[in-house]
């Protein structure tokens, strides 16, 4: 999902006017030539607030747009999936810019079904060589949730989890 913002003049809101629009960062082929968009979207206004996103759960009302736009370009660039990376960015509370794609790629683990999935398959790995009569007694769902704090956990659709290994 491509991310929009929609920003608009607080001065004009202020007077019970809407002047502003939605914007596709990515849209445009420079930072210059996104901030003048806004600035033709909110009438050249002296202060400018982003009233919504689309795309990603912000509720930053005064992003630094140049790190916003250079964000979102990152964001088609990433070969992880924008619907990760913004789950990502959600769950950490970190700023939009492109050191935090350059974490969630770091981090990135995969992405599963459930995390006890994750965690099923790692005991497994993990208890490979250990004598079958031990293993009778490996409590996973104990194990999933301990590792479980070892981990950033982001749903994502279809009802799967992206995890990350918090670092």
């Amino acid at each position: 999902m491509t991310i929009k913002i929609y920003v608009a003049s607080l001065e004009a809101y202020n007077a019970g006017k809407m002047v502003g629009d939605w914007l596709t960062p990515s849209d445009y082929a420079n930072f210059e030539s996104f901030y003048t968009a806004i600035q033709i979207a909110t009438e050249y206004a002296d202060e400018v607030a982003v009233h919504d996103y689309e795309g990603v759960n912000l509720n930053d009302e005064y992003p630094n747009f140049e790190k916003l736009y250079e964000f979102c370009k990152a964001l088609e660039d990433s070969h992880l999936d924008e619907e990760v990376i913004t789950a990502y960015a959600e769950n950490t509370s970190e700023d939009l810019d492109t050191d935090l794609i350059t974490k969630a790629e770091d981090y990135y683990v995969g992405t599963f079904d459930s995390f006890q999935e994750y965690a099923d398959d790692f005991a497994d790995e993990q208890l490979h060589n250990t004598n079958d009569f031990l293993k009778s007694y490996f409590d996973y769902e104990s194990f999933a949730r301990d590792l479980e704090y070892d981990y950033t956990v982001c749903h994502v659709s279809n009802y799967n989890v992206a995890i990350f290994n918090n670092c």
